[in-house]
């Protein structure tokens, strides 16, 4: 063991200059005293979203277990009906509500479930996603998933694994991770066929594709733990998708399943997923995320408060805040705008590059390919 405290951490990767010192230098003098530190995953340890590509993948490859009946019920399962969605207009400018999108995938779905060989119909899947019907299906399930947020804190893109078991979901997980790490990393955007009769009205629907590693991660999480330094995940996305990716060897992130948090989702007496979580332990999500830090990981460290913490966007900023005057705050740029809560935070840790120990850390990222750079060209602005 002492040999090991005596060896300087050397991180390997595209780290820009300042974030590799001092993340080396935090780990020295943080080894072996049974610290830990703290990752958001999704756009932070990876580059794209698991919870978002897995809730494509099942849009894609109609992937649900459920009748048209349960459907109905878990699209709308703690989402306010007729609140107006916050941002959410049709391509008339009327703003939309969560129950006429609904209404609206009920007529879809019930079409899907009873043609399509994936789910309880004869026809090929191929030729149904040709089909208006699911071109409808499938946008108005990218809005509701995208919009429903603004009036509650139901993710949509977790609530349809109901039904499933959980080797389903993993399998499930798997195939997305396999598929996204392969895909080109771009955006898509889609319209809903105006000529079908709905509710809702023609919509407009944006996403992503493509997922990456970032080997910088994996090599930091090694370099913590050979230094008697627990990595944790504390993410938004449903926790066993999540644990899929960050535990299974195959991907090199390697952590053990009581390593990651996420949210969860209760199941029922035969294993299958219920419409209902798990509000036994924080929600994950926000304030959550904190709290989930404070009371089901900091026990674990005698109450200790995180050296590291880790995060991209404003779901991460109230475990950042929680913990700024005991932890390395380290942010994955993403060109975050002045009204983002992260904007201060990104703003200081840029002014701080060059002393000699920045509390607030800020690493950019090649947009196009979704990997570390280790320096900007002069021409690009820093935020």
């Amino acid at each position: 063991m002492g040999n090991i405290t005596n060896r300087r951490p050397t991180l390997t990767g595209n780290w820009e200059a300042p974030n590799k010192q001092r993340l080396e230098q935090l780990i020295a003098e943080k080894a072996f005293a049974d610290n830990y530190a703290v990752f958001d995953w999704d756009f932070t340890c990876i580059f794209y979203d698991v919870q978002d590509s897995m809730f494509l993948y099942q849009l894609e490859h109609l992937c649900f277990k459920l009748t048209p009946e349960q459907f109905a019920v878990t699209i709308r399962y703690e989402i306010p009906q007729d609140v107006p969605l916050n941002g959410c207009f049709n391509t008339e400018g009327r703003q939309l509500t969560a129950a006429e999108l609904s209404a609206d995938l009920d007529e879809r779905y019930c079409f899907l479930y009873h043609n399509c060989a994936a789910l309880r119909g004869t026809q090929p899947l191929e030729s149904i996603v040709q089909t208006a019907e699911y071109l409808d299906f499938k946008t108005k399930m990218l809005v509701l998933m995208r919009y429903a947020v603004t009036v509650c804190n139901t993710d949509l893109s977790q609530s349809v694994c109901t039904g499933m078991t959980l080797p389903e979901l993993n399998a499930i997980a798997e195939k997305t991770i396999a598929q996204a790490l392969t895909e080109k990393i771009s955006t898509y955007t889609l319209t809903s066929p105006a000529e079908l009769p709905s509710k809702a009205g023609s919509v407009t629907a944006t996403y992503r594709k493509g997922i990456r590693i970032q080997p910088e991660i994996q090599h930091l999480f090694r370099c913590l733990e050979t230094n008697g330094i627990t990595p944790y995940i504390c993410s938004a996305s449903q926790e066993d998708g999540v644990r899929v990716f960050a535990c299974h060897p195959e991907y090199g992130y390697c952590l053990k399943p009581e390593q990651v948090f996420g949210r969860r989702r209760l199941r029922n007496a035969d294993g299958v997923f219920t419409d209902s979580r798990d509000y036994s332990i924080p929600q994950t999500w926000r304030e959550g995320k904190a709290e989930a830090i404070q009371t089901l990981i900091a026990p674990r460290h005698g109450g200790k408060a995180p050296i590291l913490v880790a995060g991209d966007s404003d779901g991460d900023f109230w475990m950042m805040d929680a913990f700024k005057n005991d932890a390395v705050i380290l942010i994955l740029f993403r060109n975050q705008t002045p009204r983002e809560k992260l904007y201060p935070f990104i703003q200081q840790g840029l002014s701080e590059q060059n002393i000699p120990k920045p509390a607030i850390l800020v690493q950019h990222r090649d947009e196009t390919c979704g990997l570390f750079i280790s320096q900007l060209p002069s021409a690009d602005p820093r935020g």
